[in-house]
């Protein structure tokens, strides 16, 4: 069975509420594009924190399909092109919303939450020589001092991820 789907169902028409609460295209009233999905704005720092983060609060919205690809683009002659549309417009606001204003001035013309998402992906999941190096030498200065064994424990794991 192929892991995309267009929830083309000939019995379903384009209209919002005939949208299934189990379908990823379904939006609750509440969901707003204001609704901020994670606690911290990403702001460059801490890339696999946030996109974690994100993806648990998209997984919790049952929207991972709108970054993953496995919900075909919408096409106007697809039987939900509406919600689709409406669903992946969203998705877009929730990403733009949690992104620091200088980073989401650079990519909010992106229209499509698959394409946004692997544009932060592109720019931000890829770890330099350079941070590497200060990260290494961060970690090989840190010392327990006066601290508490979790607390120090905490702070590695804290650079080391």
């Amino acid at each position: 069975m192929d892991s995309t789907s267009n929830y083309e169902d000939s019995s379903v028409s384009g209209d919002d509420s005939t949208v299934p609460p189990s379908s990823p295209l379904f939006l609750l009233s509440s969901d707003s594009p204001g609704t901020m999905l994670v606690s911290t704005i990403f702001d460059g720092t801490g890339y696999k924190s946030w996109s974690m983060s994100m993806l648990l609060g998209l997984s919790c919205k049952n929207k991972l399909g709108m970054i993953k690809g496995t919900i075909l683009g919408p096409s106007p002659a697809f039987p939900l092109f509406e919600p689709e549309t409406k669903c992946n417009d969203m998705v877009v606001a929730w990403i733009l919303k949690s992104l620091d204003r200088e980073i989401g001035e650079t990519i909010m013309h992106t229209k499509s939450a698959e394409k946004l998402w692997n544009e932060i992906e592109k720019r931000f999941d890829q770890a330099s020589r350079i941070k590497i190096y200060q990260i290494r030498k961060e970690i090989l200065s840190i010392s327990q001092g006066t601290s508490s064994i979790s607390t120090y424990v905490n702070r590695i794991k804290k650079l080391w991820d």
